[in-house]
């Protein structure tokens, strides 16, 4: 789909052919295109970006012109498929998360945000609210609102980053030039694309989501998105995607403590695949800390529920080898849904 662009997309041919000489040369796998490992293939273009390879020929903060296209186009695709309406199994899920609920998802998409906001349940994008903020950089956390807090692990397709626009801003004025001229797609556009900041309220200074803003008019936005000029902020589907986690370090700070004072754990849609392997580490200790049968629960009268695995799985050869990528499970104390996610599940939560 990328090789069909216009502008820089020969720049996406040439990258995908450096890869196969690549793998041939220092593997001594031949490959044709549509052979490739699309997550491998990304890999190798993360790595060139991270390291700087290119030198001065490096395109942007946001990933080279290869980089910056795929993340587009999973921006322009997901936000192609959303429904207009929001699908009643999700608003039925968001009718039943409570404040103070967790949930952790590597989805892109902004369905249930949307599911949240049309039913009226509050939540926030990042782990807590500050009333104040200090030089330090600690604060006094807001406990006002009562909220479901949604951990986006990769980013999200409607997540544009202000940072790049305000330091060309600062750039001219420090020139002497008017920053009123300098136009930007999202930032200082012609459109209304109904920009919310990421998080309001107070933020630590060097807290790099405090920039972010979510863009609320997508399908709009993603018709003819601006090639180049403004990438979503997301993590690609990459096998070393990790090098790029620090802008979404805060969003997993902790989590290695969670399900020790959790009384339900459900796990929707994930597989463990290969290429989130780092996602793994974090996971079995979340896993690991609820299925303790040590750990202390003193604070409640509550027993924990089984933790609850839904997926869409086949035939056994597929459940076995999805129990097999979640072998650190106590499977004697879990219960599984492979049907799909449905009203029944939704239902037994």
């Amino acid at each position: 789909m990328a090789a069909d662009r216009s502008q820089r997309a020969s720049k996406f041919r040439d990258d995908l052919q450096a890869f196969i000489e690549f793998k041939q040369q220092c593997h001594g796998i031949r490959l044709q295109p549509e052979e490739v490992i699309f997550e491998e293939f990304l890999g190798f273009l993360d790595i060139e970006h991270f390291l700087g390879l290119r030198g001065s020929e490096t395109w942007s903060e946001a990933g080279n012109e290869s980089q910056v296209i795929v993340k587009t186009l999973i921006g322009q695709v997901l936000s192609e498929s959303l429904p207009r309406q929001v699908p009643t199994l999700y608003l039925e899920f968001a009718r039943k998360l409570k404040p103070r609920d967790i949930i952790l998802t590597f989805n892109y998409d902004t369905l249930l945000e949307s599911a949240c906001e049309a039913v009226g349940t509050p939540f926030r994008l990042v782990h807590e609210r500050y009333a104040h903020v200090y030089p330090s950089g600690s604060g006094t956390l807001d406990t006002s609102k009562d909220e479901v807090i949604i951990l986006k692990l990769h980013g999200s397709i409607d997540w544009f980053d202000r940072k790049p626009y305000r330091l060309r801003v600062e750039d001219a004025q420090r020139q002497g030039f008017s920053a009123v001229k300098l136009t930007d797609p999202v930032f200082n556009s012609s459109r209304n694309w109904n920009l919310a900041r990421l998080i309001d309220g107070v933020r630590p200074e060097d807290d790099p989501l405090s920039e972010i803003y979510r863009l609320g008019d997508l399908k709009e936005f993603y018709k003819h998105p601006p090639w180049f000029l403004s990438t979503p902020i997301l993590l690609s589907p990459s096998i070393s995607k990790i090098v790029y986690a620090q802008k979404f370090k805060d969003l997993w700070w902790g989590l290695g403590y969670l399900g020790t004072t959790n009384l339900r754990m459900v796990i929707i849609g994930y597989s463990l695949p290969e290429h989130d392997d780092y996602a793994l580490q974090a996971i079995f200790r979340i896993v690991k800390n609820y299925q303790d049968k040590e750990r202390d629960l003193s604070f409640t009268s509550k027993n924990p529920e089984p933790i609850t695995f839904v997926d869409r799985l086949g035939d056994d050869a597929e459940r076995e080898n999805y129990k097999r990528r979640y072998s650190f499970v106590d499977w004697n104390d879990a219960r599984t849904f492979f049907g799909g996610f449905d009203l029944q599940v939704i239902n037994s939560l």
